[in-house]
């Protein structure tokens, strides 16, 4: 079955609704800009839509790293269904990317690539997975809701979180101010981890999170990767999380918010 995620472009990140606890898509992002360095990157936030009918928040980084969490809509939140990661380059108004789409707990994650071309706040482009070719369309939100070049601060996600997990779990997610977390699933699994702001000073922040022994669905294992927070409309905000194993073969997404 085809699982095009779609996006390319731009991840978070990334971000996602709360699939059951409220939420809503990302309501910000940056414009994109060419970084100076060995490889220009577009980095920022983006959001948009795939051929396959997909709705994608997507983030890219300083180093151009890539992350991506996707899903369908429901009502204004985004039902996730996977989280895509890998790397970008772009130069002179081309971009590519290669990564690998985790959509189904359990599997292997298959891997794609995108290529295409950005103008202004916008990315066109196409992404194959598994010899299967979709077009996508994604642009950066125009509003001041969230502001990538601010610096994260870890007292805006200290405290209490109930969310979901990509697998179908619920959690409950504790941070304290000195960014360690302890969290326990809805099936009994606990995690410990760190969480701290990028020290790139861009406003995302770096995550780990270490799992204990059976039911945890990575019992033992450790996964990393990055979280951002935004403010949502209706007066809350948004925590979501995306991380992958140390070996690239699961990843974990958390999806929160209060």
């Amino acid at each position: 079955m085809f699982k095009l995620f779609a996006i390319l472009a731009l991840p978070l990140v990334l971000l996602v609704g709360l699939s059951g606890c409220g939420g809503g898509s990302l309501v910000v992002g940056v414009t994109p800009v060419v970084v100076p360095a060995v490889t220009p990157v577009i980095q920022g936030v983006f959001q948009g839509t795939t051929s396959n009918g997909k709705t994608v928040d997507a983030l890219v980084l300083e180093d151009g790293s890539f992350w991506n969490i996707y899903g369908i809509p429901s009502g204004s939140a985004l039902s996730v269904q996977g989280v895509a990661t890998g790397s970008s380059t772009a130069s002179n108004g081309v971009f590519t990317i290669s990564f690998k789409d985790f959509y189904a707990p359990g599997t292997s994650p298959v891997i794609g690539n995108s290529s295409g071309t950005y103008s202004g706040s916008s990315l066109i482009g196409t992404v194959t997975e598994n010899g299967v070719t979709g077009t996508f369309s994604s642009t950066a939100p125009v509003t001041t809701s969230y502001n990538y070049n601010t610096a994260a601060n870890i007292s805006s996600i200290t405290g209490s979180w109930s969310g979901g997990l990509l697998d179908g779990e619920t959690a409950t997610v504790n941070i304290l101010a000195a960014g360690t977390l302890t969290g326990t699933s809805s099936l009994g699994c606990s995690f410990t981890g760190t969480i701290s702001p990028r020290p790139s000073g861009k406003n995302v922040f770096n995550i780990s999170l270490t799992f204990a022994a059976s039911p945890c669905a990575l019992p033992n294992q450790t996964a990393s990767g990055i979280a951002i927070t935004y403010p949502l409309g209706d007066g809350r905000n948004q925590l979501i999380g995306g991380l992958v194993t140390s070996a690239q073969t699961a990843a974990v997404a958390f999806f929160a918010a209060r």
